[in-house]
């Protein structure tokens, strides 16, 4: 079993509140899951335009946007065993649960759930290698994105995640993301705004293993 740097996962939860991410403690990867289902589940629907609702593009056009009435729960990068088991509760939750396929879902994702591969306490950062196109797009439109995060997976600073980013880059080109907090921006008149760019919400779910 992996090594648990406690200092790092303290410092990790301290530098994370002013960056407006929930942090949680949890047991296993299972529990996980299941805090991700109770978020998606408590949420509102998204308030954008369905596929199909699109704005019209002239004035002589009606549009027709629909509220959502089915949420949607994507979880790109899980092994088969994982997603069937969340595939499973998800849908008898009524949720429409994606693993693929995102792009077919640029007008609206409720929740996202991944895993993170590294985290740096001193930013609260959590990175992922995003494989596939699917895991990239998923962290970028949901509107709540819930990371699993291993307490092991956690180094105090960037220097220390040094060895495991050259592996990265020796693997070829590859989407790393580098996630730290929900998307803000201050750019609209200097007032600090979120969601505007990405996920308005960020739950880490810091796990034993």
């Amino acid at each position: 079993m992996a090594t648990i740097d406690s200092a790092a996962v303290e410092l990790f939860k301290q530098k994370a509140a002013p960056a407006s991410t929930r942090v949680i403690e949890l047991g296993d990867l299972d529990e996980a899951m299941d805090y991700a289902l109770g978020v998606c589940e408590k949420k509102e629907f998204c308030e954008l335009l369905l596929p199909g609702c699109e704005l019209p593009l002239s004035d002589k056009g009606s549009a027709h946007c629909v509220r959502g009435t089915v949420k949607t729960m994507a979880a790109p990068g899980l092994e088969d065993r994982h997603f069937a088991r969340l595939e499973k509760l998800g849908r008898e939750k009524g949720f429409s649960m994606l693993r693929q396929d995102m792009r077919g879902q640029l007008a609206g994702m409720d929740v996202a759930f991944t895993l993170a591969d590294l985290a740096i306490a001193e930013t609260a950062t959590c990175i992922l290698q995003c494989y596939s196109e699917d895991l990239r797009l998923a962290t970028m439109l949901c509107e709540v994105h819930v990371i699993a995060l291993k307490k092991s997976q956690i180094v105090k600073s960037s220097a220390d995640a040094m060895g495991f980013l050259q592996g990265i880059m020796e693997k070829g080109p590859m989407y790393t993301a580098f996630i730290s907090g929900p998307s803000r921006t201050a750019d609209i008149e200097r007032v600090l705004t979120l969601g505007v760019h990405g996920p308005l919400e960020l739950h880490i779910a810091l796990v034993e293993g």
